[in-house]
Protein backbone atom coordinates (compact mmCIF):
# COMPACT_ATOMS: atom_id res chain seq x y z
CA UNK A 1 0.00 0.00 0.00
CA UNK A 2 1.53 3.30 -1.41
CA UNK A 3 2.17 5.96 1.97
CA UNK A 4 0.04 8.83 1.97
CA UNK A 5 1.75 12.11 0.51
CA UNK A 6 0.09 15.58 0.24
CA UNK A 7 0.97 19.27 -0.75
CA UNK A 8 -0.28 22.03 1.12
CA UNK A 9 -0.19 25.63 0.34
CA UNK A 10 -0.45 28.41 2.95
CA UNK A 11 -3.54 30.12 2.46
CA UNK A 12 -3.01 33.89 4.65
CA UNK A 13 -6.46 35.43 4.31
CA UNK A 14 -9.86 34.11 3.79
CA UNK A 15 -13.30 34.71 2.68
CA UNK A 16 -15.92 35.40 5.51
CA UNK A 17 -17.84 32.72 3.76
CA UNK A 18 -14.83 30.44 4.14
CA UNK A 19 -14.40 31.54 7.93
CA UNK A 20 -18.04 30.69 8.89
CA UNK A 21 -17.84 27.31 7.11
CA UNK A 22 -14.91 26.07 9.14
CA UNK A 23 -16.10 27.42 12.53
CA UNK A 24 -19.28 25.43 11.31
CA UNK A 25 -17.05 22.32 11.42
CA UNK A 26 -14.83 23.42 14.56
CA UNK A 27 -17.17 25.40 17.36
CA UNK A 28 -20.34 23.89 17.77
CA UNK A 29 -23.75 26.46 17.71
CA UNK A 30 -23.94 25.86 21.86
CA UNK A 31 -20.61 26.38 22.04
CA UNK A 32 -20.15 30.35 19.87
CA UNK A 33 -20.87 32.39 22.59
CA UNK A 34 -18.17 30.66 24.90
CA UNK A 35 -15.16 30.91 22.25
CA UNK A 36 -16.54 34.52 22.08
CA UNK A 37 -16.16 35.19 25.55
CA UNK A 38 -12.71 32.57 25.60
CA UNK A 39 -11.25 35.05 22.83
CA UNK A 40 -11.66 38.44 24.68
CA UNK A 41 -10.33 36.61 27.82
CA UNK A 42 -7.28 35.56 25.93
CA UNK A 43 -6.91 38.66 24.22
CA UNK A 44 -6.88 40.44 27.63
CA UNK A 45 -4.42 37.37 28.84
CA UNK A 46 -1.99 37.52 26.03
CA UNK A 47 -1.92 41.70 26.49
CA UNK A 48 -0.98 41.29 30.51
CA UNK A 49 1.80 38.72 29.80
CA UNK A 50 3.10 40.72 26.64
CA UNK A 51 3.28 43.75 28.90
CA UNK A 52 5.25 42.03 31.84
CA UNK A 53 7.35 40.09 29.61
CA UNK A 54 8.20 43.77 27.60
CA UNK A 55 7.32 42.62 23.84
CA UNK A 56 6.56 44.83 21.30
CA UNK A 57 2.40 44.84 20.42
CA UNK A 58 3.31 43.30 17.06
CA UNK A 59 3.75 39.87 19.59
CA UNK A 60 0.08 40.44 20.81
CA UNK A 61 -1.20 40.96 16.83
CA UNK A 62 0.48 37.34 15.87
CA UNK A 63 -0.29 35.57 18.61
CA UNK A 64 -4.61 36.16 18.17
CA UNK A 65 -3.61 35.62 14.59
CA UNK A 66 -1.98 31.93 15.42
CA UNK A 67 -4.92 31.53 18.36
CA UNK A 68 -7.76 32.14 15.79
CA UNK A 69 -6.14 30.43 12.94
CA UNK A 70 -6.07 27.11 14.83
CA UNK A 71 -9.51 26.94 15.75
CA UNK A 72 -10.41 27.32 11.94
CA UNK A 73 -9.12 23.74 11.67
CA UNK A 74 -9.29 22.48 15.45
CA UNK A 75 -12.29 21.59 17.68
CA UNK A 76 -12.71 24.45 20.48
CA UNK A 77 -13.13 22.55 24.08
CA UNK A 78 -12.38 22.98 27.18
CA UNK A 79 -10.73 20.99 30.15
CA UNK A 80 -14.58 20.24 31.60
CA UNK A 81 -15.46 18.47 28.80
CA UNK A 82 -13.25 15.60 29.99
CA UNK A 83 -12.78 13.91 33.51
CA UNK A 84 -9.16 14.32 33.55
CA UNK A 85 -7.54 17.82 33.17
CA UNK A 86 -6.53 17.79 29.36
CA UNK A 87 -4.39 20.63 28.90
CA UNK A 88 -4.19 20.56 25.47
CA UNK A 89 -7.58 21.49 25.62
CA UNK A 90 -7.46 24.55 27.36
CA UNK A 91 -7.72 27.42 25.23
CA UNK A 92 -5.46 29.69 27.56
CA UNK A 93 -3.16 26.70 26.81
CA UNK A 94 -3.14 27.25 23.21
CA UNK A 95 -3.01 30.65 23.70
CA UNK A 96 0.19 30.61 25.46
CA UNK A 97 1.72 28.50 22.65
CA UNK A 98 0.60 30.53 20.21
CA UNK A 99 2.38 33.63 22.02
CA UNK A 100 5.23 31.69 22.70
CA UNK A 101 5.48 30.48 18.83
CA UNK A 102 5.12 34.33 17.77
CA UNK A 103 7.41 35.24 20.28
CA UNK A 104 9.95 33.35 18.48
CA UNK A 105 8.52 33.94 14.61
CA UNK A 106 9.26 37.85 15.59
CA UNK A 107 12.78 38.07 17.31
CA UNK A 108 11.59 38.20 20.66
CA UNK A 109 12.28 34.91 22.13
CA UNK A 110 11.96 34.09 25.42
CA UNK A 111 12.50 30.81 27.60
CA UNK A 112 9.27 28.66 27.63
CA UNK A 113 9.56 28.55 31.24
CA UNK A 114 10.00 32.25 31.48
CA UNK A 115 6.63 32.75 30.29
CA UNK A 116 5.00 29.89 31.45
CA UNK A 117 6.23 31.90 35.22
CA UNK A 118 4.88 34.85 34.42
CA UNK A 119 1.54 33.32 32.61
CA UNK A 120 0.90 30.96 35.46
CA UNK A 121 1.17 33.78 38.10
CA UNK A 122 -1.17 36.12 36.19
CA UNK A 123 -3.73 32.89 36.50
CA UNK A 124 -2.69 32.14 40.31
CA UNK A 125 -1.92 28.69 39.31
CA UNK A 126 -0.14 27.06 41.45
CA UNK A 127 2.77 25.13 39.38
CA UNK A 128 3.60 22.95 42.31
CA UNK A 129 0.53 21.15 42.02
CA UNK A 130 -0.05 17.76 40.51
CA UNK A 131 -2.94 16.92 38.12
CA UNK A 132 -4.15 13.66 37.02
CA UNK A 133 -2.98 12.53 33.38
CA UNK A 134 -3.73 8.79 32.20
CA UNK A 135 -3.86 7.56 35.51
CA UNK A 136 -0.81 9.46 36.52
CA UNK A 137 0.35 12.37 38.73
CA UNK A 138 2.31 15.08 37.21
CA UNK A 139 3.14 18.45 38.18
CA UNK A 140 1.37 21.05 36.81
CA UNK A 141 4.51 22.88 35.03
CA UNK A 142 5.56 20.07 33.30
CA UNK A 143 2.01 18.85 32.16
CA UNK A 144 1.85 22.14 30.83
CA UNK A 145 4.97 22.29 29.14
CA UNK A 146 3.83 18.84 27.42
CA UNK A 147 0.85 20.11 26.43
CA UNK A 148 2.61 23.11 24.89
CA UNK A 149 5.20 20.94 22.63
CA UNK A 150 2.07 19.32 21.69
CA UNK A 151 -0.08 22.38 20.72
CA UNK A 152 2.80 23.90 18.90
CA UNK A 153 2.99 20.98 17.09
CA UNK A 154 -0.09 21.56 15.74
CA UNK A 155 -0.10 25.03 15.16
CA UNK A 156 2.91 24.82 12.79
CA UNK A 157 0.81 22.32 10.44
CA UNK A 158 -2.23 24.57 10.48
CA UNK A 159 -0.29 27.96 10.02
CA UNK A 160 1.32 25.60 6.96
CA UNK A 161 4.95 26.93 8.55
CA UNK A 162 3.83 30.21 6.93
CA UNK A 163 5.89 32.19 9.64
CA UNK A 164 5.37 35.47 7.14
CA UNK A 165 1.41 35.57 7.62
CA UNK A 166 1.47 36.15 3.76
CA UNK A 167 3.20 39.76 3.82
CA UNK A 168 6.79 40.71 5.13
CA UNK A 169 5.61 44.32 6.24
CA UNK A 170 4.65 46.16 9.44
CA UNK A 171 2.13 44.99 11.47
CA UNK A 172 -1.00 47.24 11.70
CA UNK A 173 -0.24 49.35 14.39
CA UNK A 174 2.81 50.52 13.10
CA UNK A 175 1.31 50.96 9.50
CA UNK A 176 -1.40 53.41 10.96
CA UNK A 177 2.02 55.64 12.33
CA UNK A 178 3.67 55.22 9.00
CA UNK A 179 0.54 56.13 6.72
CA UNK A 180 -0.39 58.97 9.14
CA UNK A 181 3.15 60.72 9.40
CA UNK A 182 2.98 60.40 5.37
CA UNK A 183 -0.21 62.05 5.31
CA UNK A 184 1.15 64.77 7.56
CA UNK A 185 -2.14 63.90 10.19
CA UNK A 186 -1.20 65.32 13.58
CA UNK A 187 -0.88 63.12 17.05
CA UNK A 188 -4.09 63.31 18.45
CA UNK A 189 -6.15 61.21 15.03
CA UNK A 190 -2.96 59.33 15.04
CA UNK A 191 -3.64 57.92 18.41
CA UNK A 192 -7.24 57.74 17.23
CA UNK A 193 -6.12 55.64 14.33
CA UNK A 194 -3.98 53.58 16.97
CA UNK A 195 -6.46 52.58 19.29
CA UNK A 196 -8.87 51.46 16.76
CA UNK A 197 -5.71 49.24 15.37
CA UNK A 198 -5.39 47.82 19.05
CA UNK A 199 -9.11 47.01 19.34
CA UNK A 200 -9.13 45.68 16.12
CA UNK A 201 -6.33 42.95 16.67
CA UNK A 202 -8.82 40.59 18.61
CA UNK A 203 -11.10 40.04 15.35
CA UNK A 204 -10.68 37.59 13.10
CA UNK A 205 -9.72 40.94 10.21
CA UNK A 206 -6.55 39.20 10.74
CA UNK A 207 -7.76 36.27 8.52
CA UNK A 208 -9.48 38.47 6.06
CA UNK A 209 -7.67 41.63 5.22
CA UNK A 210 -3.97 42.06 5.00
CA UNK A 211 -2.54 44.65 7.27
CA UNK A 212 -1.78 47.66 5.32
CA UNK A 213 -4.96 47.44 3.24
CA UNK A 214 -6.37 47.18 7.39
CA UNK A 215 -4.61 50.42 8.17
CA UNK A 216 -5.25 52.41 5.41
CA UNK A 217 -8.82 51.72 5.92
CA UNK A 218 -8.04 52.41 10.04
CA UNK A 219 -6.91 56.14 9.20
CA UNK A 220 -9.92 56.66 6.31
CA UNK A 221 -12.12 56.20 8.93
CA UNK A 222 -10.59 58.40 11.45
CA UNK A 223 -10.64 61.53 9.12
CA UNK A 224 -14.27 60.68 8.56
CA UNK A 225 -15.13 60.68 12.02
CA UNK A 226 -12.84 63.88 13.06
CA UNK A 227 -12.72 63.04 16.40
CA UNK A 228 -12.33 66.85 18.29
CA UNK A 229 -12.96 65.04 22.36
CA UNK A 230 -10.49 62.14 22.64
CA UNK A 231 -8.81 62.43 25.57
CA UNK A 232 -4.74 62.23 25.58
CA UNK A 233 -1.46 63.46 27.21
CA UNK A 234 -0.66 65.75 24.71
CA UNK A 235 -2.28 68.24 22.65
CA UNK A 236 -1.83 68.87 18.73
CA UNK A 237 -3.10 71.64 17.06
CA UNK A 238 -6.87 71.30 16.34
CA UNK A 239 -7.58 70.29 13.04
CA UNK A 240 -10.21 71.13 10.57
CA UNK A 241 -12.58 70.33 8.10
CA UNK A 242 -11.20 71.70 5.32
CA UNK A 243 -8.01 70.56 5.99
CA UNK A 244 -9.13 66.97 6.86
CA UNK A 245 -10.98 67.46 3.73
CA UNK A 246 -8.09 67.82 1.52
CA UNK A 247 -6.49 65.09 3.20
CA UNK A 248 -9.04 62.64 2.36
CA UNK A 249 -9.33 63.67 -1.37
CA UNK A 250 -5.24 63.51 -1.88
CA UNK A 251 -5.51 59.60 -0.47
CA UNK A 252 -4.73 57.64 -3.47
CA UNK A 253 -4.64 54.09 -1.44
CA UNK A 254 -3.54 51.54 -4.66
CA UNK A 255 -1.13 54.68 -5.98
CA UNK A 256 0.71 55.67 -3.03
CA UNK A 257 0.31 52.90 -0.59
CA UNK A 258 -0.24 49.85 -2.48
CA UNK A 259 -4.00 48.93 -1.21
CA UNK A 260 -6.71 47.77 -4.07
CA UNK A 261 -9.04 49.96 -2.94
CA UNK A 262 -11.83 46.93 -2.89
CA UNK A 263 -10.26 45.23 -0.24
CA UNK A 264 -9.98 49.10 1.81
CA UNK A 265 -13.16 49.16 1.43
CA UNK A 266 -13.94 46.19 3.21
CA UNK A 267 -12.08 46.75 5.36
CA UNK A 268 -14.18 49.85 6.21
CA UNK A 269 -16.87 47.91 6.46
CA UNK A 270 -15.63 45.42 9.22
CA UNK A 271 -14.31 48.38 11.68
CA UNK A 272 -17.46 50.19 11.45
CA UNK A 273 -19.44 47.24 12.00
CA UNK A 274 -17.54 46.02 14.88
CA UNK A 275 -17.53 49.58 16.77
CA UNK A 276 -21.48 49.64 15.88
CA UNK A 277 -21.82 46.22 17.47
CA UNK A 278 -18.81 46.42 20.29
CA UNK A 279 -18.20 50.02 20.90
CA UNK A 280 -19.31 49.48 24.49
CA UNK A 281 -16.44 47.00 25.08
CA UNK A 282 -13.58 48.77 23.46
CA UNK A 283 -10.58 50.43 24.28
CA UNK A 284 -11.51 53.62 22.20
CA UNK A 285 -14.80 53.86 24.40
CA UNK A 286 -12.52 54.79 27.50
CA UNK A 287 -10.91 57.60 25.96
CA UNK A 288 -13.97 58.89 24.42
CA UNK A 289 -16.38 61.23 26.41
CA UNK A 290 -20.40 59.07 26.66
CA UNK A 291 -21.93 62.18 24.49
CA UNK A 292 -20.63 63.84 21.29
CA UNK A 293 -20.70 67.18 22.13
CA UNK A 294 -21.07 68.23 18.64
CA UNK A 295 -24.08 65.68 18.03
CA UNK A 296 -25.24 65.69 21.60
CA UNK A 297 -25.61 61.96 21.05
CA UNK A 298 -23.61 58.71 21.88
CA UNK A 299 -20.18 58.33 20.14
CA UNK A 300 -22.10 54.46 18.81
CA UNK A 301 -24.42 57.16 16.43
CA UNK A 302 -21.07 58.36 14.73
CA UNK A 303 -19.79 55.17 13.23
CA UNK A 304 -23.92 54.13 12.74
CA UNK A 305 -24.00 57.41 10.37
CA UNK A 306 -20.77 56.78 8.74
CA UNK A 307 -21.75 53.52 8.32
CA UNK A 308 -24.51 53.98 6.03
CA UNK A 309 -22.62 56.54 4.08
CA UNK A 310 -20.34 53.44 3.16
CA UNK A 311 -23.54 51.13 2.47
CA UNK A 312 -22.32 51.38 -1.65
CA UNK A 313 -18.82 50.88 -0.96
CA UNK A 314 -17.86 48.33 -3.85
CA UNK A 315 -16.25 44.90 -2.26
CA UNK A 316 -14.64 41.71 -3.39
CA UNK A 317 -17.34 39.43 -4.85
CA UNK A 318 -17.61 36.04 -2.92
CA UNK A 319 -18.17 33.83 -6.28
CA UNK A 320 -15.62 31.54 -5.36
CA UNK A 321 -16.82 30.22 -2.56
CA UNK A 322 -20.58 31.02 -2.99
CA UNK A 323 -22.17 28.01 -1.67
CA UNK A 324 -21.59 24.71 0.32
CA UNK A 325 -20.84 22.65 -2.88
CA UNK A 326 -17.75 24.96 -3.69
CA UNK A 327 -16.91 24.83 -0.33
CA UNK A 328 -16.73 21.25 0.49
CA UNK A 329 -14.89 20.78 -3.09
CA UNK A 330 -11.92 23.27 -1.68
CA UNK A 331 -9.46 20.56 -0.11
CA UNK A 332 -7.82 23.25 2.18
CA UNK A 333 -10.82 23.52 4.20
CA UNK A 334 -10.97 20.02 4.91
CA UNK A 335 -10.11 18.29 8.41
CA UNK A 336 -6.36 18.12 8.36
CA UNK A 337 -5.15 14.72 9.26
CA UNK A 338 -1.79 15.44 12.04
CA UNK A 339 -0.48 11.79 11.50
CA UNK A 340 -0.21 12.38 7.70
CA UNK A 341 3.59 13.18 8.02
CA UNK A 342 4.10 10.32 10.24
CA UNK A 343 2.53 7.74 8.10
CA UNK A 344 3.98 9.43 4.70
CA UNK A 345 4.93 12.75 3.99
CA UNK A 346 3.54 16.16 4.14
CA UNK A 347 5.37 19.33 1.91
CA UNK A 348 4.39 22.89 2.45
CA UNK A 349 4.70 25.83 0.35
CA UNK A 350 3.94 29.40 1.01
CA UNK A 351 1.61 30.85 -1.05
CA UNK A 352 1.27 35.28 -1.15
CA UNK A 353 -2.41 35.66 -1.64
CA UNK A 354 -6.34 34.92 -0.31
CA UNK A 355 -7.39 32.79 -3.52
CA UNK A 356 -10.32 35.05 -4.68
CA UNK A 357 -8.07 37.75 -4.28
CA UNK A 358 -6.56 37.30 -7.81
CA UNK A 359 -9.17 35.97 -9.86
CA UNK A 360 -12.05 38.28 -8.64
CA UNK A 361 -9.66 41.14 -8.99
CA UNK A 362 -9.06 40.63 -12.50
CA UNK A 363 -12.64 40.08 -13.10
CA UNK A 364 -13.17 43.36 -11.76
CA UNK A 365 -10.19 45.56 -13.87
CA UNK A 366 -11.35 43.79 -16.80
CA UNK A 367 -15.19 45.01 -16.48
CA UNK A 368 -15.96 47.78 -18.00
CA UNK A 369 -17.38 50.09 -15.43
CA UNK A 370 -13.69 49.60 -13.46
CA UNK A 371 -11.76 52.94 -12.99
CA UNK A 372 -9.10 53.55 -15.09
CA UNK A 373 -7.66 56.64 -14.01
CA UNK A 374 -5.14 55.56 -10.74
CA UNK A 375 -5.11 59.40 -9.83
CA UNK A 376 -8.66 59.59 -9.24
CA UNK A 377 -9.28 59.81 -5.84
CA UNK A 378 -10.54 56.42 -4.31
CA UNK A 379 -14.88 56.08 -3.77
CA UNK A 380 -13.69 55.00 0.10
CA UNK A 381 -12.61 58.52 1.02
CA UNK A 382 -15.73 60.13 1.50
CA UNK A 383 -15.39 63.77 2.74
Amino acid sequence: MPEPSVLQISRPFFAPAELSYLHSLTIPDQKKLVYNQRKHQVFQFLFQVVRQLKFPLRVLSTAMNYFQRFYLFNMFQEMNDFENEDLEKDPFTVALTSLFLASKNEDCIKKLRDIQAVANKLREIDETRKIVINDAAVPYNDAQRKAIMGIEYKLLQTIKFDFINGSSIPSIDQLVVIFCKQLDIDYKLTFHCWLISFDIMSTPSCLMIPPHCMAMAIVIVTLNLRPRELMTKFTSPEHETEYLSKILESIDCYGDFKCPETLVNEAIIYILDYYVHQMNFSILNEFMPPIDAETGKEQIFKFMNLKSKFNDLKVLSERSCSSAALLKQDEYLQVWDYNTSIKGSARFMLGNKRRRFETETRAELASPLATTDSKAPPSSTVS
